[in-house]
């Protein structure tokens, strides 16, 4: 430690000790005072025993607060109210006041009754009785050689300065008074905006702060929005409002500015350049942007398009968009038109309609509006669900009904339970019983005690424990089972107890039902016109007439895509034609679809590519391999990605951390923490220098970011 520092220190524990004592003693264990009781009063004792103040008191110490004595003075309580007391036992005020504690600086905050209103008002007296502030206030907090004062207004406070004579430094009309230290004082006015004073009523910044923080070694961090600012206790901006943060735990302030953002074109030209922390393309038009937790949608070239103090955005396509600010939510346009503005707890948009949620009475309750900020539900409900065939299930209490559009209740709030609606039915629980009601509430199907399931505008389920009724809305009774039951489009699929699969069309009839050696155990969704299903154990397919079109002959089989599907043979995968001509053996641990006439498969020894005649056409040393939209395959090898073409061709190494294939000709990479960009034969196009890079498509350019690093503020 030099020199410099010792002194520094030294002269630091000096202050330290200097105001330790004149901040009075506080009586806890191992001080020189200490409380005792007799007969139900308290008194004070030294350290030695000997009673200081006699216990007849109903307390000794302050109103709030722990034992402390200031001054060699305390406060004690009578019946009538609070005092101060010397520890030679003199009174020294009468018990006249409703509160009393210390402040430091030898003053004690007191507090008295009003003559004509029951409120209280605060005032300052010294340790020994004077008066030093009129008992005129709501609040006083002491700060140096100033009082902040405040009085209520309404419902409101009004914050002001005075000296500890009471003389006005600065008038009551201020929504907020800070000490900021170093004799300064953060101001907020009624427009929530910020300026900072001297301990004289000067001002030496105007309102143009959001806030400010302490000052530390003689610096302050000034807020506006987004943004911050350094300023001296003469009220210079050291350094002007515009960088993210600054840092005043060293001996010379440091700055963090925004990360820049560079805007380059497809040959690495820099077209503009940006400062924010992040950046994402939300459209082709627009860019939401993101500061110290406020965000904003720009154009192209930077221009901002919505308000910076908002702290979340939702952008949607259709126009619309959910904005936060603090704890409350709005929504506006895309071009900054406030629609609704930000006073609920939630919204959310949906087909046209904003939902939102406010607190009303305590409790909070849903509303339906257009997206012109039309209120459309004419009541408050609990819940509001989403748009099932143009109208919108609602919750009253316990009850559930139905809103149009234009807000009107065209089914009432009475059933317990609601679905969805289906071909224009829809389920209800009336009572704890179940039946089916059209869009205008009338009954279809009456409330009975069994649970019921709508298919369609002719059909539904009615369960009854382990019972299945296929029913039809005019003809009642089709089908019944016990089995279970999977319902599809124009079918019933049933699973019998010896675990096969049969269907069953909507009147009833079973599909060309198995013979009893032929029981479907499973039938799978189709594909091209083929159900993979599993007989007696083995694979094949049917097709829609139940024929058994692929013999079941295979451990397992895929789906048909592009004529062929994957078959598995004594564990291991090939592919079959229509006409169940094996195309390509079973060879492989694993095999995909085709698709554009490529599958990928899996041996021993890695993953690549075969074509439909099972020829590999690229290496099988690849760890995992991956379809892209434009053809081409991203390999990861030893966990790092490159590229193949679909000739199988290697045309970017396997050697980044990260790889987006631009369909362009590019392919974003990230090594060793840096992004760039490559071409297809792998040469650097823009170099691997950026913390972060996307491409804008709409503008066929890219977005690159570096991150900033702390510097010195350079001081005047």
């Amino acid at each position: 430690m030099t020199t410099t520092l010792r002194m520094k220190h030294l002269f630091l524990l000096f202050n330290l000790i200097i105001l330790s004592s004149s901040f009075g003693v506080f009586a806890n264990a191992g001080d020189p005072y200490k409380l005792f009781e007799d007969q139900g009063k308290q008194g004070l004792k030294n350290t030695e025993g000997n009673v200081v103040i006699p216990a007849k008191y109903e307390s000794i110490g302050w109103s709030k607060g722990g034992l402390e004595v200031v001054n060699n003075t305390v406060g004690y309580k009578t019946a009538e109210g609070w005092g101060l007391i010397s520890l030679s036992n003199e009174i020294i005020t009468k018990p006249e006041y409703m509160q009393i504690y210390p402040s430091g600086r030898r003053l004690i905050i007191a507090a008295k009754k009003g003559k004509v209103s029951q409120r209280e008002f605060l005032g300052a007296i010294s340790t020994d009785g004077k008066v030093a502030l009129p008992f005129k206030y709501a609040s006083i907090t002491i700060s140096d050689l100033r009082a902040i004062v405040s009085n209520k207004s309404g419902r409101e406070y009004r914050y002001g300065v005075v000296d500890l004579g009471g003389k006005e430094i600065l008038p009551m009309n201020y929504k907020e008074i800070i000490p900021l230290g170093n004799l300064r004082y953060a101001v907020k006015n009624q427009n929530n905006k910020t300026a900072i004073y001297n301990d004289n009523g000067k001002q030496i910044v105007d309102f143009s702060l959001d806030s400010i923080s302490p000052f530390k070694a003689g610096y302050a961090v000034v807020f506006e929005n987004h943004e911050r600012g350094l300023v001296n206790t003469n009220g210079v901006m050291v350094s002007p409002v515009g960088s993210k943060d600054f840092d005043l735990s060293g001996e010379v302030p440091k700055k963090l500015d925004f990360n820049t953002w560079f805007i380059l074109d497809q040959d690495q030209t820099e077209i503009d350049t940006l400062a924010f922390d992040d950046v994402e393309p939300v459209s082709e038009d627009y860019l939401q942007v993101y500061c110290n937790e406020k965000t904003w949608l720009i154009d192209s070239v930077g221009n901002a398009l919505t308000p910076k103090n908002i702290d979340e955005l939702v952008y949607t396509p259709d126009g619309l968009m959910a904005f936060r600010k603090k704890q409350k939510w709005g929504v506006m346009t895309q071009d900054s038109k406030e629609v609704l503005s930000a006073r609920f707890d939630s919204v959310y948009l949906s087909n046209d309609m904003i939902y939102c949620r406010e607190k009303v009475g305590g409790v909070k309750k849903w509303s339906l509006y257009d997206v012109h900020g039309v209120k459309k539900s004419t009541q408050l409900y609990d819940n509001i669900g989403p748009e099932t065939s143009y109208i919108y299930p609602v919750k009253k209490g316990k009850y559930w009904g139905f809103i149009n559009r234009a807000g009107d209740e065209v089914i009432h709030c009475v059933y317990d339970e609601v679905t969805p609606v289906i071909d224009g039915y829809l389920m209800v629980k009336f009572h704890g019983e179940y039946g089916v009601i059209d869009k205008v509430g009338r009954w279809i199907v009456f409330p009975q005690p069994k649970f019921i399931k709508v298919i369609n505008d002719d059909y539904y389920l009615e369960l009854d424990r382990n019972l299945t009724n296929l029913k039809s809305f005019e003809d009642g009774t089709v089908y019944f089972t016990q089995n279970k039951v999977e319902v599809f489009e124009n079918y019933l699929l049933e699973y019998l107890n010896d675990g096969s699969v049969w269907k069953v069309d909507f009147e009833g009839r079973i599909l060309n039902k198995p013979s009893a050696n032929e029981k479907y155990q499973e039938v799978r969704k189709p594909t091209e016109g083929f159900y993979p299903v599993k007989i007696n154990g083995q694979y094949g397919f049917i097709d829609n007439q139940n024929r058994l079109r692929i013999a079941n002959r295979y451990d397992d089989v895929g789906n048909f895509s592009e004529e062929l599907a994957a078959i598995k043979l004594l564990g291991r995968w090939g592919f079959i034609d229509k006409r169940e001509r094996i195309v390509v053996q079973p060879l492989y641990n694993w095999v995909s679809g085709f698709e554009d006439g490529l599958s990928i498969a899996s041996t021993n020894s890695g993953m690549g590519l075969i074509n439909a005649q099972g020829t590999k056409v690229s290496a099988f040393d690849y760890d995992s391999v991956y379809h892209e939209s434009n053809g081409r395959y991203v390999i990861i090898k030893n966990g790092k990605k490159g590229l193949i073409n679909k000739a199988g061709r290697l045309i970017v190494n396997p050697k980044y951390d990260e790889l987006v294939d631009l369909g362009n000709g590019r392919v974003i990479v990230k090594k060793f923490k840096k992004y760039g960009v490559i071409n297809l034969h792998g040469v650097d196009v823009i170099p691997l220098i950026y913390d972060k890079l996307y491409f804008d498509k709409a503008h066929s350019h890219y977005l690159a970011m570096k991150k900033t690093e702390w510097k010195e503020v350079e001081l005047p």
